[in-house]
Order: C-alpha cells, then structure tokens, then sequence
C-alpha cells in the first residue's frame, strides 16, 4: 500500500513536466526519484488517487510507489510522490542510438515493448487510461533490459458512456479520436499511443509530427490512409455539437517499408524490424477505436 512517509531533502532536478518535476534522491537505501506537484489552479489532480490504486495493484512494468506527502496549505499545497530510481527515459536511450545513425537490436526492442503492451493491459484491466503514453513518461534500465511506465498525472479511470477530456496526450501521440474530439474514449487511446512508440524504434523519431493538431491528423492520413465515415461512427461523441468530420475516398496505408526507410552513407535502408512488428503496428494504428487491438491481445501478439 501506499502510504504517507517523512520527507526528504530534493535533491537535483531529473526531469520537468507540464505539472511537476522529478528530483533524484540518494539515501541509505539507495537512489530514489521525488516528484514534486504543486496544485495548479484549474487543473484536476488525480495522481495520489491513481498511485494508490496502482500501488494497492502493483505491475512489475509500472514506476513502483514507495510513499508521499504532502507541504503546504489550501491552495498553495505540494505533492511530493517516492518512487522507485530507473535512470533513463526511453526518449533519451532512442535519441542516442539516432545521433549514432543506428537503431536498438531486435532482441532489446522487443523485451521492452513486450513490458510496456503488459504495463497497458494492467490499466486496460482496471480501466485506467494513461493519457500520455511517450518515450519521455517510459524509463529504462539497459543493463537488465528493465521497462516501466511512469507519470501518471494525466491517467483517469474511464466508465463507459461518461465523457472525458479530449486534450490529453502528446499531440505526436494523440489518437485520432482524440484530436477529433470524441470524448466517449476508452483506453484504446493508449494503444494507439503504443504503437506510435513502437515506430520510433525503426523511424528514429515521431512517426506523426506535426506543430499543430491538423497537421498530425495529416500526417496520419498521409502515413495510414484516409479516415471513412465507418471509421468515424465508431467515435462517440457525448456532445452533439461535435459534428460531422470530412472524409474523403478511401485511401489504403503506406506500406512500412517506404515509411521506414532512411539514407544511410549515400544509400536508402529499410529499417523495419520484419513482418512481425509491422502487424502489431497495423494493429495498434487503427483509425476506428473498435478495429483497433486491445492491451491484452496486444501482449499475446508480441509473444508469437
């Protein structure tokens, strides 16, 4: 169980979100990460209330709780959240392998997605969307080939037919239904979110980018096709004001192979990993919530 604990001294900063910063902390014990979340007026903060449950639950692929407390008073309150120490982000391990033009051997790659699509189907089966599922919020240990998902400050357990806010998430990994507004979601937007990090394995960077929402939605059509009205039907809505979307013709995906192919040397090199990853990749990047894998399959398809 998570419970509450004394402080400590912060020590320097590790990382900064949108809502808080993480600090590294070496004690007797060993090294440990201190995150700080001051209250923002206006926002909603779910995270104790989150970390209690996973930590009541606990995922060996999920950031492990240790305690928290909290400083200050009424509107001026910090959460400070203990946690386990992993010492880097995917983002940063994927950042470095681009910079030396090369890509994570296949045996890697596939140990740490096969952690990550476990971490989801745990939130899947207590109906816990993360929200912000990137390589910055994923933290690796190398040496042992460790992976687990971490800040959820975003997260909010989801019930059928309740609707929720659609501007969460990254936008390089915001699903469709996201960015269309649709705010019947479930965690389907994670796999989606999913699958957007598993092609940076062999892009070596977002697979979708855009500066704003309707350029990532071009580049999804550009990379996965034209969106139909099939497609779109299986988006709710809660609010009737969000309308009708535009589709056009139907227009088939680029095949992964044009996608992932880079200049190496004077010379053009597919760097997907095979047929395998290009399957859960069709999988996870569905336009319809309903033809898209759920996390439970999805780890059964990374053991074939």
């Amino acid at each position: 169980m998570l419970e509450p604990c004394a402080p400590v001294a912060l020590g320097a900063e590790w990382s900064r979100g949108a809502f808080g910063s993480v600090h590294v902390v070496d004690t007797v014990g060993g090294r440990i990460a201190v995150k700080r979340v001051p209250d923002v007026p206006g926002h909603v903060n779910r995270e104790l209330e989150t970390c209690v449950r996973l930590a009541s639950e606990p995922h060996p692929s999920i950031v492990r709780m240790l305690g928290y407390w909290h400083e200050g008073t009424g509107v001026h309150t910090t959460l400070f959240l203990v946690m386990e120490f992993v010492p880097e982000t995917l983002c940063a391990v994927l950042a470095r392998l681009e910079a030396s033009g090369m890509r994570m051997k296949t045996d890697r790659m596939s140990a740490l997605v096969s952690q990550l699509a476990g971490a989801l189907a745990h939130l899947e089966r207590i109906r816990l969307v993360h929200r912000d599922v990137k390589p910055d919020n994923v933290l690796v240990d190398v040496r042992v080939d460790r992976l687990v998902l971490a800040d959820f400050g975003s997260a909010k357990f989801v019930e059928p037919g309740v609707p929720s806010a659609t501007y969460v998430c990254t936008r390089y990994y915001r699903a469709p239904e996201l960015i269309l507004d649709r705010d019947l979601y479930s965690t389907s937007v994670d796999v989606w979110a999913f699958g957007c990090v598993l092609g940076e394995f062999a892009r070596g960077g977002p697979l979708f980018r855009g500066d704003t929402q309707v350029e990532v939605l071009a580049s999804i059509i550009r990379t996965r096709g034209m969106v139909t009205a099939d497609d779109i039907a299986h988006m709710p809505a809660h609010r009737t004001e969000a309308g009708d979307v535009p589709v056009g013709p139907r227009v088939g995906p680029t095949p992964w192979s044009k996608v992932f192919t880079r200049r190496v040397g004077g010379r053009r090199v597919v760097t997907s990993y095979g047929a395998w990853y290009e399957r859960a990749l069709d999988a996870c990047l569905q336009w319809s919530p309903a033809k898209r894998i759920s996390a439970r399959a999805l780890v059964l398809l990374l053991e074939k």
